[in-house]
């Protein structure tokens, strides 16, 4: 699913791999701008034939990055060779994280 990221500097795109109410590790294209400590804005939407694996539709709100490495080669699924280097990007959400949309199942 894609994650949209806002920063001081700018806004990046990504691919989400992890997600939780506590915070996302996605990948991007390198190269990346944040590091770590810097403030992000993050807003996630949940596609329509996910939304039975998450108790949300979207989420979004303020975090911080954690992390930021290079996603070695052959840990990606569905890699092809003329792919773009990727950056593997893990953020933490700050407390007042907003879940919308919640799905009774």
């Amino acid at each position: 699913m894609p994650v949209a990221i806002r920063f001081d500097s700018g806004s990046a795109t990504g691919q989400v791999k992890n997600v939780s109410l506590a915070g996302v590790y996605c990948y991007t294209n390198s190269p990346c701008a944040l590091k770590p400590g810097e403030s992000v804005t993050c807003a996630i939407a949940i596609p329509p034939e996910q939304t039975r694996a998450f108790p949300f539709t979207r989420i979004a709100g303020k975090g911080w990055v954690v992390r930021v490495e290079p996603v070695p080669a052959g840990r990606r699924a569905g890699e092809n060779p003329s792919d773009e280097d990727l950056i593997g990007l893990a953020v933490a959400f700050t407390p007042d994280v907003t879940a919308l949309g919640a799905v009774e199942h």
